[in-house]
């Protein structure tokens, strides 16, 4: 991912925080000699200095059969939207888009094991509806080791974060006010949640 250093986003908790919120991510592989994605939810097990990534796909994917030993990509994205130059103070500007994204490489593993395979799934039914975790217990046995054998789980070893939010910081901060107006009085949802990013990262 293209990196200026004013759009570097270096604060661990920042990023962790981001994965968490925006945790549909994008797993990324070679299968087949092609580059191949799919979206998916993705866990981190938080921890700052020894970063694992925990997700899961459907066994009749593909992309699983040749993705052991390899480094992959996962991307998280979310807030994103067009900054009109109506917003800047010169009249010589142009439109951009801004956004925020996570890119995280690691070195993948396949779980074969059957309680770190229910670990990964019993964690994602939390994060999502916990409450559905709890009849998920008393489902009966045989049904949930069939939903189990249908998906092939992997772990993420993270060896590298490429954190970016490009949040109009080369800007005086009078045109950044202007934008996260502007960005407020939109009525699509991620426009709003960007100008909140831009209103905090402005006054850090």
């Amino acid at each position: 991912m293209y990196m200026p250093k004013i759009n570097t986003l270096e604060d661990i908790t920042d990023i962790l925080a981001f994965i968490d919120r925006f945790s549909f991510g994008i797993l990324i592989s070679i299968n087949q000699n092609r580059v191949i994605g799919t979206h998916i939810p993705i866990l981190s097990n938080k921890d700052p200095n020894k970063l694992k990534l925990h997700t899961h796909i459907a066994l009749a994917n593909n992309q699983w059969k040749e993705i052991k030993g390899q480094e992959v990509l996962v991307i998280f994205t979310e807030p994103h939207a067009y900054i009109s130059p109506t917003n800047y103070l010169k009249e010589e500007s142009v439109p951009t888009w801004n956004y925020m994204a996570v890119h995280i490489y690691g070195n993948v593993s396949i779980l074969h094991e059957a309680n770190q395979i229910s670990d990964v799934m019993q964690r994602t039914m939390i994060k999502y509806e916990p409450e559905y975790y709890e009849k998920w217990l008393k489902l009966p046995d045989d049904f949930k080791d069939r939903m189990l054998k249908g998906i092939v789980t992997f772990e993420i070893d993270v060896t590298e974060i490429q954190a970016k939010a490009k949040l109009s910081q080369n800007k005086t901060q009078k045109e950044i006010d202007n934008i996260i107006e502007d960005l407020k009085d939109s009525q699509i949802p991620s426009y709003s949640l960007l100008a909140g990013y831009m209103d905090r990262y402005s006054k850090k």
